[in-house]
């Protein structure tokens, strides 16, 4: 015959988790999120330099339509290296500023538009044709001043013009953009469009022994 169990024995079969375990899956749960954090930070920053790239195609397509619509030429000016937040806006009267009333597109304020410093790799091989990029623009605007940049002309093909009096002929093109991270290392991306008139996005893949690629 079995004897009644003491009121106490029903409750410790019930017990919960005592503090040593809540400790041990407390020091889990904050190593995981340590480990976690710095993968959170980099896609954050990678997404931020993949909407500035597309903000910046989105500006070339858009000089490019208006181009073609009003058979005329428009140049796309990007603000210098150093200044943040960056701007891009389409030059349409062709006085080289960008006014109130040109269309204007800010870029992510951790993004800059800068051409220096970027690893190699987007040569004419990998493209396919020899860029051209703000440094080593030709672009004149109507008044005939030196305005570096890329122009869509009334064909809709990227072009660029030694004088205000010459035809804006078909080149090719490529814009870098870079993201420095907190952690001191640098994101980098670009924009290229060909003499064709086709734009592509590239990302650039650091490698362990420093030999990164773009994709």
């Amino acid at each position: 015959m079995k004897s009644a169990a003491s009121p106490g024995e029903g409750c410790a079969s019930q017990a919960g988790f005592t503090l040593t375990e809540l400790l041990v899956v407390a020091s889990i749960i904050a190593i995981v999120i340590g480990m976690s954090i710095p993968n959170l930070s980099r896609a954050i920053d990678n997404a931020k330099l993949k909407g500035a790239t597309q903000t910046l195609v989105a500006v070339y397509q858009d000089a490019r339509v208006r181009a073609t619509q009003n058979n005329a030429s428009y140049e796309v000016l990007v603000s210098s290296a150093g200044v943040k937040p960056a701007q891009v806006c389409i030059d349409l009267n062709g006085d080289g500023i960008c006014n109130a009333s040109d269309p204007l597109m800010p870029i992510s304020g951790k993004v800059s538009l800068n051409n220096n410093g970027v690893p190699s790799g987007l040569s004419s091989s990998t493209l396919g044709f020899s860029p051209l990029n703000t440094e080593s623009s030709v672009m004149h605007d109507q008044n005939n001043d030196f305005v570096p940049g890329l122009a869509w002309n009334g064909l809709g093909m990227p072009c660029q013009r030694s004088s205000s009096s010459s035809p804006c002929g078909a080149v090719g093109w490529v814009q870098y953009l870079q993201l420095q991270r907190s952690g001191g290392d640098v994101l980098y991306a670009a924009v290229s469009v060909s003499p064709t008139g086709r734009i592509r996005t590239w990302t650039y893949i650091p490698s362990a022994n420093g030999n990164g690629s773009w994709f």
